[in-house]
């Protein structure tokens, strides 16, 4: 009796076990996978290889993932391998490398397909991508007319600049009379009656005039001076010798 009751104890306990675990699945069944494309995103333009980055996973029921691209030009949905499918998951990771230059210049779209064990699937897509791995073709420059066709044309230099003019300064000095100026030392009175000579204005300094007239005449009556009191010393020296006269014997 007491092993029944065990025996019964235990097949209660296995079951519960087991629908916990399958309700446990179930519920990881019912989680969708993840398909995330990160990079490039909308409307990019590509070149050369280029990595695609994102999210491919699941938590219990994964599978594998598949890239694949479109050329929207062409009609119908024919989508082409990126690579071959991968059986790894990747999260915030590089998916793939797509080499745009074995494709032609276009818009495209690219598909991320993440599969699982039970046949379903989720994707993520991204348009637009173009594909541009020529380089665009150079336009042809018109020649001036009088030019023949093949013959360069010199660019044209750089414009020269204009003279800068600088202001006048503030305060002006004023420039230097050409007439030279005695270095000498000068009376007072007659140098500030001086005026600065011009040789294209001549002017005549009356007050010079005056002054020279003035020193002349003082030098003349000192002069005058001189000569008359030479000759009255002269006669009175002769005044006082006794002039012999007739008949004074010696």
């Amino acid at each position: 009796m007491r092993s029944v009751r065990w025996f019964g104890r235990w097949l209660l306990y296995t079951l519960i076990i087991a629908v916990s675990l399958s309700a446990s699945a179930a519920r990881a069944q019912d989680t969708p996978a993840t398909a995330q494309i990160t990079t490039p995103g909308d409307g990019a333009q590509l070149f050369g290889a280029v990595n695609i980055t994102g999210s491919a996973l699941h938590p219990s029921a994964f599978d594998r993932y598949t890239l694949e691209y479109d050329l929207l030009s062409d009609v119908g949905d024919e989508w082409a391998f990126v690579q071959e499918p991968v059986t790894q998951q990747v999260q915030d990771g590089v998916l793939g490398t797509w080499d745009t230059s074995a494709v032609p210049d276009g818009l495209y779209r690219l598909r991320l397909r993440v599969y699982l064990d039970s046949g379903d699937y989720a994707e993520a897509a991204i348009s637009n991508l173009r594909v541009q791995n020529s380089q665009p073709t150079p336009v042809p420059t018109i020649a001036p007319a009088g030019v023949a066709p093949g013959l360069d044309v010199a660019t044209p230099g750089p414009t020269p600049t204009s003279p800068i003019i600088q202001p006048p300064a503030s305060n002006p000095q004023p420039a230097p009379d050409t007439a030279q100026v005695q270095t000498g030392p000068v009376d007072a009175g007659s140098s500030a009656s001086l005026l600065q000579r011009s040789s294209s204005d001549p002017q005549i300094n009356f007050e010079r005039v005056r002054q020279a007239f003035c020193s002349g005449g003082v030098i003349a009556a000192g002069v005058f001076l001189a000569i008359a009191l030479y000759f009255g010393v002269r006669r009175l020296s002769r005044g006082g010798q006794r002039h012999p006269l007739a008949g004074d014997n010696y």
